[in-house]
């Protein structure tokens, strides 16, 4: 039987022209990825202050403000796997 979740995701991929790939283990492994990435950015946002500023300019700390912004996108990120997971079936409510 098929739940009103999946109804509601293949009537809009087919309605874009699109389909619901029949092997979903590339997204599920990306969802995971993006879970992960986001997790590192919450717990030690230091890596992508870093990656993006820190090795341009050595020896200035990073701004708290911009630490928290790294640590909120990081939670933003951690939703959207946590979408890619739930649309593919890995995880439910």
């Amino acid at each position: 039987m098929i739940s009103y979740d999946q109804l509601l995701i293949e009537s809009t991929l087919t309605a874009a022209g699109k389909q619901l790939p029949v092997n979903p283990g590339s997204l599920i492994f990306f969802g995971i990825f993006l879970m992960a990435v986001g997790a590192v950015s919450i717990i030690c946002p230091q890596i992508f202050w870093y990656l993006r500023v820190g090795r341009k300019i050595p020896g200035v700390p990073p701004n708290r403000l911009y630490l928290w912004v790294l640590r909120f996108g990081g939670l933003m990120v951690i939703a959207l796997g946590a979408i890619i997971l739930f649309i593919t079936g890995t995880i439910s409510l």
